[in-house]
């Protein structure tokens, strides 16, 4: 790699250190959590910051069980067996194609170690952090990685031309992505009753689906490099790891570096399920803010993509939640990160925008506790609440038997 300093490291290095002093520790590392036991004489590949190298990187391995599937004419047979089969303990359905049932054993696996990641989040203090602030965490991610991953124009257009319901009903895209997100959260998914190896698995061949589907659809590779490249799945994994939790500070949620250490672990399983390659996953705090800081300083732009879907959602929720759930999504969006309001065209709404900023650290507290510190702003509080936890119902109820698809010509 170049070390060279330059305007791109410097501006990327600065940031970086802004994203640990939102409230993480810069220095905690993921003790354990490595995808599979290495020989001696083949030691893991020195961390590389994912950028051009990455952009024009798939995933061979899922790509080619995919092309495969698809000149076989079998892709409705394959969303099949992905709807049968949904517990981790559950066989691959006999009516799989042989290469899908093939990957699906290979890859429904985890290794002691990652195991063991797992069993530490789940058994510990993190899981507990987790459990009790996941509305905190569900509105990070809803506000904040999923519109930040629009922002960067290149996740928006691997969005796009996916085409397939992801367009037609951005608030289902999303909603797959929240539970995929709390899936992989809850200890208890990843027992054998569960359902997280199931989805990471299968979440893997959808990307690579609809990375076929972009390159059938006109995707200009040359020029964009590789649609949900190995760089766009580092960004992405992020987006729903280290990123929510920087912002979910905002709420008050703040891990110490041991918990920081266990969920870096169990982020890095998620990589390694959905096709990371080991040189791109990261494995420090500080390699995950990099990553971050890279996306927002070189890969962070105005799309009409990106806008369009952004309002898509937005819209979504005034149709699905209640009339106005949009304006007070707009604001929250603005309140996680104002430039990524800005590149999406979200326009600043001061009226909705202050009240929504000062209460929605308080917005899953005890009424009693804003009333003391806000009395004149408790209705609006209440409002707020309600919104939120309708948000909350209906991605955890009406989605949550949702059926992970891959897109189809």
């Amino acid at each position: 790699m170049d070390h060279t300093v330059t305007r791109r490291t410097t501006l990327t290095a600065a940031l970086a250190t802004g994203a640990a002093a939102v409230g993480l520790p810069a220095t905690a590392t993921a003790r354990t959590g490595a995808p599979a036991p290495r020989p001696a004489a083949d030691p893991a590949p020195a961390w590389e910051l994912p950028t051009d190298r990455a952009a024009q990187e798939g995933d061979p391995e899922a790509d080619e069980v995919v092309k495969e599937l698809i000149s076989a004419g079998q892709m409705a047979l394959a969303n099949q067996v992905f709807h049968d089969w949904t517990r981790n303990d559950q066989p691959v359905p006999s009516a799989a194609p042989s290469v899908l049932a093939d990957y699906l054993r290979r890859n429904a696996v985890l290794s002691a170690e990652e195991r063991a990641a797992i069993d530490r989040v789940k058994n510990g203090d993190s899981g507990k952090l987790l459990q009790g602030n996941m509305e905190a965490v569900t509105v990070a991610e809803a506000f904040g990685g999923l519109f930040a991953a629009l922002a960067d124009p290149l996740l928006a257009k691997s969005v796009w031309y996916a085409k397939y319901d992801l367009v037609m009903d951005i608030g289902r895209r999303f909603s797959r992505t929240m539970n995929t997100l709390w899936d992989g959260l809850d200890g208890d998914n990843w027992a054998p009753s569960g359902n997280a190896l199931v989805t990471m698995v299968k979440l893997r061949l959808v990307h690579a689906a609809a990375r076929q589907m972009g390159l059938a659809h006109g995707w200009n590779q040359a020029r964009d490099g590789m649609p949900i490249s190995q760089r766009l799945e580092t960004e992405e994994l992020m987006y729903v790891g280290a990123y929510n939790v920087q912002l979910a500070a905002k709420f008050d949620f703040r891990p110490d570096p041991r918990q920081i250490d266990e969920l870096l672990a169990m982020i890095r399983v998620g990589g390694r399920l959905l096709g990371l390659q080991e040189k791109y996953n990261p494995r420090t705090l500080d390699q995950c803010n990099q990553v971050l800081a890279d996306a927002a300083a070189n890969h962070r732009a105005p799309s009409d993509e990106g806008t369009k879907l952004a309002h898509s959602m937005l819209d979504w929720m005034d149709r699905k939640i209640a009339p106005g759930a949009g304006a007070v999504g707009a604001s929250l969006v603005r309140m996680m990160d104002a430039h990524v309001a800005d590149v999406l065209d979200i326009k600043p709404n001061p009226a909705l925008d202050t009240p929504v900023a000062t209460l929605a650290p308080y917005l899953y507290r005890p009424a009693y506790e804003v009333q003391q510190k806000f009395p004149l702003l408790a209705p609006i509080h209440a409002q707020m609440f309600k919104a939120a936890s309708k948000m909350v119902a209906w991605y955890a109820v009406d989605f949550r038997d949702y059926d992970l698809q891959m897109p189809v010509r």
